[in-house]
């Protein structure tokens, strides 16, 4: 559970679940706190006995399916204490892969003063007034005057004083990060058109030191013209900065084998089955190479498994320098590295692996592996000839490495239909 302690630090309360069984394996000190329970008793309960909202397996199993089709699921519901009494929350999850397994992070936010004070105004004739100091932050658009209201709370979230911030919609446009421009103002856009029940965008917005916060910004248009066309909309924002580095950190623990920083096997296969459909769909060769290090257990043995780091480190890094920006290459397991390349045929797959491990061979390794050569073995398949799928692909690549090191290592073998993918092309590295 150490990959998701980052996120106990968060103001709310972070639940960590089983998305199998509903069952929560850990939780934060807020959580208990909010929860009115301990540690112990929270890791005893599921997801059933505290979602007020959630029915029976069956619909928890159909809401991690949402979740996964939709990473931050946004999920707003009534938790239940152990003492029966219930609250409402708003809760975001997000499912991570951890190995072979996945892992639900929820962080749930007692909602309980919002309620009660929408319910205070819900009698007012202006009613969403009333919202404009709650929450991180709100604003209101008059539509037809183009004049935008922050609220103070949303001036002091951004940096600003009071009088600043021009009350217009090109002060929020112009603070929106660039990347992230064109999918929010599409999504608003649709829903002044009608086409999107409520504006819901997560996005960066600057601040007045020029620094960015990640936000949640979600709205509604409020009040219509008789034609239909938008007259007034109002939103509520959310700093979600902290939860979003956290996320990053989680998704980078994830993707990424932490020794190499290359990508790991489970990123990497995705990555490589989109590369894949991708010559599937322009009718372009891929070329898939496995790379294994040569006699990499007895540079464990004799110099100690540090050393036998160094080396996958240093081979990550001159295998990253030395292919295209084009090419993916991630880590296989062990002393194995997997090298995908679009648009390279046989041919070309020969010649790049070739040039690759006589540079290999050349490289020198501080330290203790001072003066030592570092060889490698390789298998190489190529699509479409050897197989139209990754698993196949990959399987024979595998068996025309299994082939080199059978034939002395330090070698690159191209595999081979005729000879049951024995053999087919030898280079050997000299």
């Amino acid at each position: 559970m150490d990959i998701v302690r980052p996120l106990f630090f968060l103001p709310d309360a972070v639940f960590a679940i089983d998305p199998k069984t509903a069952a929560i394996i850990d939780a934060n000190k807020r959580a208990c706190s909010d929860m009115r329970a301990s540690l112990t008793e929270l890791t005893q309960m599921t997801v059933l006995q505290v979602q007020d909202d959630v029915s029976d397996l069956n619909h928890w199993h159909a809401l991690v399916e949402s979740m996964r089709a939709q990473p931050n699921y946004l999920f707003i519901g009534h938790h239940r204490r152990p003492d029966g009494s219930v609250y409402p929350v708003e809760v975001n999850s997000t499912l991570i892969a951890i190995g072979d397994e996945e892992l639900l992070i929820s962080v749930a936010r007692d909602i309980s003063s919002r309620v009660e004070h929408m319910n205070r105004v819900s009698g007012e004739s202006d009613s969403w007034h009333g919202l404009h100091d709650i929450a991180d932050g709100v604003w209101e658009w008059d539509i037809g005057s183009q004049s935008l209201y922050f609220s103070p709370s949303l001036k002091r979230l951004l940096g600003y004083g009071p009088d600043e911030m021009r009350p217009c919609l090109e002060t929020w446009k112009d603070n929106i990060h660039p990347e992230d421009a064109p999918l929010v103002l599409s999504m608003l856009d649709e829903h002044l058109k009608g086409l999107r029940h409520l504006f819901e965008a997560e996005y960066r917005l600057r601040n007045r030191n020029g620094h960015y916060l990640w936000i949640r910004d979600r709205g509604q248009v409020r009040e219509r013209s008789d034609e239909g066309l938008p007259l007034r909309a109002v939103g509520m924002v959310n700093n979600i900065t902290d939860l979003k580095l956290v996320e990053q950190e989680l998704q980078q623990q994830a993707d990424y084998d932490e020794l190499t920083g290359l990508f790991n096997r489970r990123r990497g296969e995705v990555l490589a089955e989109q590369q894949l459909a991708l010559m599937q769909r322009q009718r372009r060769n891929l070329g898939l190479c496995l790379i294994d290090v040569d006699d990499f257990k007895q540079i464990n043995d004799v110099y100690g498994h540090l050393a036998g780091d160094q080396v996958l480190r240093r081979l990550a890094e001159y295998i990253s320098n030395f292919v295209r920006r084009s090419d993916l290459l991630f880590r296989w397991g062990g002393e194995e590295f997997v090298l995908v390349c679009p648009d390279t045929d046989a041919s070309g797959m020969r010649e790049l692996i070739n040039k690759l491990c006589r540079g290999i061979e050349c490289l020198s390794i501080d330290g203790e592996l001072a003066g030592r050569s570092i060889t490698v073995s390789a298998g190489i398949a190529v699509f479409p000839g050897h197989a139209t799928d990754l698993i196949n692909l990959t399987a024979r690549a595998d068996s025309a490495l299994y082939s080199a090191k059978r034939q002395g290592k330090n070698r690159v073998i191209l595999f081979d239909y005729e000879l049951e993918g024995l053999v087919c092309s030898v280079g050997g590295i000299r």
